[in-house]
């Protein structure tokens, strides 16, 4: 899916004329004719309505009908009135609105439904792909309109830097897009676009307090999860419906075993939908991922035998026997494959899916992680909105993409998310002794043992109260490589760079990191417990999103009913005391799925890392790796050192903060060869740019990039 949004202005006449015409391309237009949303989405994800002057498009998944949305049009409050309204909706998707020549764009609270604006030609566009707003861009500009930003269309050349911190860059440069002059809306935030081509950013929601004890607050967990489920499985119900070949949708969903991924599946097996479970097996033996998934596999299957069973008892049949078609005595069905073909026959459009089935991918019929995109036999396609986030497995989420399409998926649920709400969160602590210091002291003494945190980290965790924006000021590294080990907890994990990076790289990051903090950046949520939940979720998003870019091309489309606004709320408002109850593993999303999930696979508290996948990956592809460093981009740039990193790529065991920064670097490195092949630093030199999907705004020529400058140190 990808849109474009644009105001009823004379300008957006000619930014029609910009985009190519073709028969995948979808208008809808505002009265004036001019065009209103514009791109590619098929009938499953989209629900149009009217009502009088008002018009509004959802593009998602949603349960919602064309009826229910109209419903919500007419009332008080202009475009905020149904926004309110329609945020009762369940499911994941953008709610595009107009009225009276206003346009409103809302995404989601996670950002999964990220959108993106940018001036062009004079006015304000908006779209969920930044590499189609540069696209337009360089193509208005090539048609003689007015030119926006400087560098407006091209990748941003400070991006590179900040894509090179780990885990993650902070908030605000987070959403900082790969394309200059591009924008992200943040979560939570919505665009309004005016007729005189100007826009606005207004934020329209704030978390809830987190007052609910946990027996309510796993109440509506479960009924927000189950509604979340409940519409993927809608929409795969739309998609065999409107492809004629099967009577009944097919969802598929990852089984890794964890809380969250089992709580899906047996959340899936419930509906009317065929479920197919995947799950990989591992190279060690003794790996615990293996072993409970596997145990979730087969207890997902004896309940679904169950359950059809009673099914087939409540129509007054028997596994041997059914009664006869006066209602009176029984008759055996019989045996053998007549048999069988006459009960296939006898079952109508409501009858139940046939059994769940479970694919088990083992390691050594897939491919490794750390496989090049340019692989000869797994080679995957650059996402041109910016470097992969799932760049270490993005050889085996195409893998399995295409195995599960070839068994009729179109829809694949993931647990993303599912720890970034449930799962411990030591800012927590902090958040809690504002209300309950007693019990916030008790538990950070208890962390202060198990996790071997100084007295200084333990203080700073529960009584720190610096500002999100000091914090931002402080948070900058001061030289490559991990700095010093750090316990606790405060706003965000600190960012670091990798060893292999440059000092340039240093001062370019520490001045980007003042800049944002210059601008007093307002935190997600002013608690660092919900802020650091948030943030949490917002990184798993991209996660989606780039799987979702992955496998799109194969037809397979990435689901995260976890990052749904409504189960979001649902875990926020949870009352802070009960958030990490010593001893228990995800407390709340533990409860949420009791009677759901058999108590036998339900609330894991282990979880396998993917330190032996991703060494092994490292030994196989050591030597393609490696060689990047002869001509690479990022230090065509200045930005890292070549040598060091083929240094860390080459070691027979590299040192775990090595191997988390690897995928950033990696991802970044092979993301600027995409979209500048033949990177060498001389500006201004037109290339290709990497091919656009089918349909799309066709990529036109970028400039390579001069090499990033050095800052001088502060």
């Amino acid at each position: 899916m990808d849109f474009l949004v644009l105001p009823d202005h004379p300008a957006s006449d000619a930014l029609g004329r910009c985009l190519p015409a073709g028969p995948a391309r979808r208008t809808l237009r505002h009265p004036s004719g001019r065009p209103w949303i514009t791109g590619h989405w098929s009938a499953d994800e989209a629900v149009p309505a009217e009502a009088g002057p008002r018009r509004a498009l959802l593009l998602g998944t949603t349960p919602a009908t064309p009826g229910t949305l109209a419903r919500l049009l007419p009332g008080p409050g202009h475009l905020d009135g149904i926004g309110r309204r329609a945020r009762r909706l369940p499911g994941s998707a953008f709610l595009l609105t107009a009225a009276d020549g206003d346009l409103r764009c809302r995404g989601d609270l996670a950002g999964v439904r990220l959108l993106h604006h940018a001036r062009i030609a004079g006015v304000t566009v908006a779209g969920n792909r930044p590499q189609d707003l540069a696209a337009l861009a360089r193509a208005a500009a090539a048609a003689g309109l007015p030119a926006g930003a400087p560098g407006l269309g091209f990748p941003d050349e400070d991006a590179p830097a900040l894509r090179l911190l780990f885990p993650f860059a902070p908030l605000p440069l987070a959403l900082r897009p790969a394309w200059h002059a591009v924008s992200a809306v943040p979560p939570g935030h919505h665009l309004t676009l005016y007729a005189n081509g100007r826009h606005s950013l207004v934020r329209w929601w704030r978390p809830p307090e987190p007052d609910i004890p946990l027996e309510h607050a796993a109440e509506h967990v479960a009924g927000a999860l189950a509604d979340a489920v409940a519409a993927r499985a809608g929409r795969a119900q739309r998609q065999a419906a409107a492809d004629g070949t099967a009577r009944r949708g097919t969802l598929s969903a990852g089984l890794s075993g964890s809380t969250g991924a089992t709580g899906l599946c047996f959340l899936a097996a419930r509906e009317d939908v065929r479920l197919l479970t995947t799950s990989w097996t591992s190279r060690d033996p003794g790996d615990e991922d293996t072993r409970w998934s596997a145990r979730s596999a087969a207890t997902l299957a004896a309940a679904e035998r169950q359950r059809e069973r009673q099914r087939r008892r409540a129509a007054g049949q028997d596994t041997g026997q059914e009664r006869d078609g006066n209602g009176g005595g029984r008759r055996n069905k019989g045996t053998g494959k007549d048999a069988a073909r006459e009960r296939r026959g006898r079952r109508g459009a409501g009858a139940p899916p046939p059994p769940e089935a479970h694919l088990s991918l083992p390691y050594a019929d897939a491919p490794t992680c750390y496989t090049p995109p340019t692989d000869a036999r797994h080679g995957t396609p650059a996402d041109p909105a910016g470097p992969l986030a799932v760049f270490r497995e993005a050889a085996r989420l195409a893998h399995r993409a295409r195995l599960v399409a070839e068994h009729g998926s179109r829809l694949h649920l993931v647990a993303a998310g599912a720890d970034a709400l449930f799962g411990h969160r030591p800012a927590a602590l902090n958040s809690l002794a504002h209300g309950d210091l007693r019990t916030a002291a008790r538990r950070a003494w208890t962390a202060h043992h198990l996790c071997h945190w100084t007295a200084r980290d333990t203080l700073r965790t529960l009584l720190g109260g610096r500002s999100y924006a000091r914090w931002l000021a402080g948070s900058a590294p001061r030289a490559p490589g991990p700095g010093r080990r750090t316990g606790g907890a405060d706003w965000e994990p600190p960012p670091a760079l990798p060893p292999w990076a440059h000092p340039d790289t240093v001062a370019t990051v520490r001045r980007l990191l003042r800049e944002a903090a210059d601008e007093a950046p307002e935190p997600c949520a002013p608690l660092r417990a919900q802020h650091d939940i948030l943030r949490a979720a917002l990184h798993a998003a991209e996660t989606v999103r780039g799987a979702d870019a992955l496998t799109a091309a194969l037809g397979v489309g990435h689901e995260a009913p976890f990052l749904d606004d409504a189960v979001v709320e649902a875990a926020l408002a949870l009352d802070l005391a009960d958030r990490g109850r010593p001893g228990v593993h995800q407390p709340l999303l533990t409860r949420a799925l009791r009677g759901v999930v058999p108590d036998g696979v339900l609330g894991r508290g282990t979880h396998t890392g993917p330190g032996p996948e991703a060494r092994a990956g490292l030994r196989v592809h050591r030597d393609a790796l490696a060689a990047l460093c002869d001509d690479s981009p990022l230090a065509a740039r200045g930005l890292i050192d070549p040598d060091v990193l083929r240094r860390h790529l080459t070691a027979p065991q590299p040192q775990p903060p090595a191997l988390r920064a690897l995928d950033a670097t990696l991802a970044t490195e092979y993301w600027l060869r995409a979209v500048a092949p033949g990177h060498a630093p001389a500006p201004a030199v037109p290339v290709p740019a990497v091919p656009a999907p089918a349909g799309s705004v066709p990529a036109v020529p970028v400039p390579r990039a001069a090499p990033a400058k050095g800052v001088p140190s502060p």
